[in-house]
């Protein structure tokens, strides 16, 4: 009989925590019931999980995990199916390296490791974890990813088989697409589409490498690693993706953009942006999601402090000008853009927008997409549009000295004009502008406001702690006047209503309205150092300064100040 037991089995009786015999019938009982060894000796009550735990631990010689310290938001989702989860009791804690650490109670189980490691094609490693404590871990962890998705999204409430993809073409895929519908690789794309929706994620990154195939989200600002589909069937997500976009499929050497249309309810759509990008092991899709349930054009719901609100709607006011909203990619500048057109959108105004591509629709706005291949570029569709009598422009992005003219010769000709520019600070944008090779003269005279932003990650309200810092740190950070007095300091900490302790973003904002005296700067030559005095002298308040004070009032924490200033 003793041939019979090995490994941890073995230990156990050496160790006179479970007799020989008990040992046998135990092992063949639940090879018999298809469930792991340890859950059935501490199911029934034959060892103590926590003895049963550290004699695996010392047999596999594998660190023991104390799972009350563990915290499940941290945990990646997605990874190995929920039913295989539940089949070997395991819980995946992280990812690195093309490995995944996985905290298990019978690691002895070598049929079970083949085949996590095979359905999630990444390698497994392992610490030991209690049976019961493991048990209770893994359904608090699937009532997370699992959770009714109406708990962060009252209005969707369909599966993934029910969700519909509305295109405005028809094309030759067609017929393909509707083949496809019913397999499984649709339902998974579905699934992560309607994750994506109920997470709030702005975008979705389909990533094909040599040895492992990762689809991340991108929430709040932040990338997560959500699931690892096979590596063969990278092709086919990419060729699904695509058909859904009305890509053309065999062309895989060049990148292509499209638009998916998602259908939730009859009075609900989400638009998606869809690019392809050829890499060395693929193709890369790239998902941007904008739902306009989350779109609120309220000039409070921006972040900008009041006086710095009152400064970007007086320039909104003015019959011409140009208004530059400048940070990098992400930063939400087209929101503030809109959130301006919103607010002067009237029957009595004729506002036109060019945009690559139109990210929000606006009832009542012409807005104009760029289309290269037919020869509509930015300087093209501006001459057409100031053909046509308008009030407001909006451009999407100033990119060219040509783009760049035409904006400023139809701000100083009688029109409002919005744009965005890729640049760091408000002194920066200026700087930009002049090495494009527009006059000093024409940028004094024609730009009115000038809006630098970040967006940042808000704390929590559910979960945030508070935090002591003490006064000589805050000095050394920048906090001054109210702000170093503030005790209102907090830190993300996480829960089950967020994501790492952060829900939701909030806008950061440098406003300077170019005044007389500013303009006189400029005409002058002025570097970024004689305008971030001007700045100073009128109370106006840089980037790093709006940041800590959102800091010392208790909506975002100072590591989140510190990444974004």
């Amino acid at each position: 009989m003793a041939a019979k037991l090995d490994g941890l089995t073995r230990r156990l009786v050496s160790q006179k925590l479970i007799s020989q015999a008990d040992a046998i019938n135990a092992t063949q009982l639940a090879a018999r019931d298809g469930i792991p060894l340890v859950s059935y000796l501490v199911g029934n009550k034959l060892v103590d999980q926590l003895s049963v735990a550290i004699a695996a631990s010392h047999e596999f010689q594998l660190p023991l995990l104390n799972l009350s310290a563990l915290n499940l938001t941290h945990c990646p989702g997605n990874v190995i199916d929920t039913q295989l989860l539940q089949r070997y009791r395991v819980l995946p804690l992280s990812i690195a390296d093309k490995h995944l650490n996985l905290a298990i109670s019978d690691p002895g189980n070598s049929a079970a490791l083949n085949d996590l490691s095979f359905h999630s094609g990444l390698k497994i490693e392992m610490v030991v974890a209690e049976d019961e404590k493991l048990g209770s871990a893994i359904d608090q962890y699937l009532q997370r990813m699992n959770r009714n998705y109406s708990s962060r999204d009252s209005t969707l409430i369909l599966s993934q088989d029910e969700l519909t993809i509305d295109s405005a073409v028809r094309n030759d895929n067609d017929d393909e697409l509707n083949a496809l519908d019913e397999t499984p690789l649709v339902r998974f794309i579905n699934k992560l589409l309607l994750e994506a929706i109920a997470l709030r994620a702005s975008d979705i990154h389909f990533e094909p490498y040599e040895s492992i195939y990762r689809v991340r989200f991108r929430i709040d600002g932040i990338l997560q690693e959500m699931t690892h589909p096979p590596v063969k069937l990278s092709a086919r997500l990419a060729s699904r993706i695509k058909i859904m976009a009305h890509l053309d499929i065999s062309e895989r050497r060049a990148p292509q953009d499209g638009r998916i249309r998602i259908r939730l309810t009859s009075k609900r759509t989400i638009d998606v942006r869809v690019n392809s990008l050829p890499t060395l092991w693929g193709e890369k899709i790239v998902l941007r999601l904008l739902d306009p349930l989350h779109t609120n054009f309220d000039p409070n719901s921006l972040g900008m402090l009041t006086a710095q609100k009152e400064q970007y709607l007086n320039a909104l006011q003015k019959p011409q000008g140009l208004i530059l909203v400048t940070g990098p990619t992400g930063s939400g500048k087209s929101l503030t853009l809109y959130t301006g057109l919103n607010s002067l959108n009237e029957s009595s105004k004729n506002i036109s927008t060019v945009e690559d591509p139109v990210e929000i629709t606006l009832e009542g706005v012409n807005q104009l997409a760029i289309n290269s291949k037919a020869g509509v570029s930015f300087p093209c569709a501006l001459r057409a549009i100031l053909r046509q009598d308008p009030d407001i422009i909006m451009l999407g992005e100033i990119r060219d000295l040509e783009t760049a003219e035409i904006a400023l010769r139809a701000a100083q000709t009688g029109h409002l004009v919005l744009t965005t520019l890729h640049t760091l600070s408000a002194a920066a944008s200026l700087n930009r502008l002049k090495s494009m090779g527009i006059p000093i003269y024409n940028l004094a005279n024609t730009v009115t406001l000038i809006i630098a932003q970040r967006l940042a990650r808000k704390l929590c309200d559910y979960c945030k702690e508070s935090l002591e810092i003490s006064e000589k740190i805050l000095i050394e950070q920048g906090f001054t006047g109210e702000s170093l007095e503030s005790k209102a300091f907090y830190r993300a900490k996480g829960c089950n209503r967020c994501n790492d302790g952060y829900q939701g973003r909030i806008g950061i904002y440098e406003v300077v309205p170019i005044s007389e005296r500013l303009s006189r700067i400029i005409m002058s030559g002025g570097n970024s150092t004689r305008f971030s005095k001007h700045m100073t002298k009128q109370g106006l308040l840089n980037l790093r300064q709006s940041a800590l004070l959102k800091v010392a009032q208790g909506l975002i924490s100072l590591e989140e100040a510190n990444r974004l200033t």
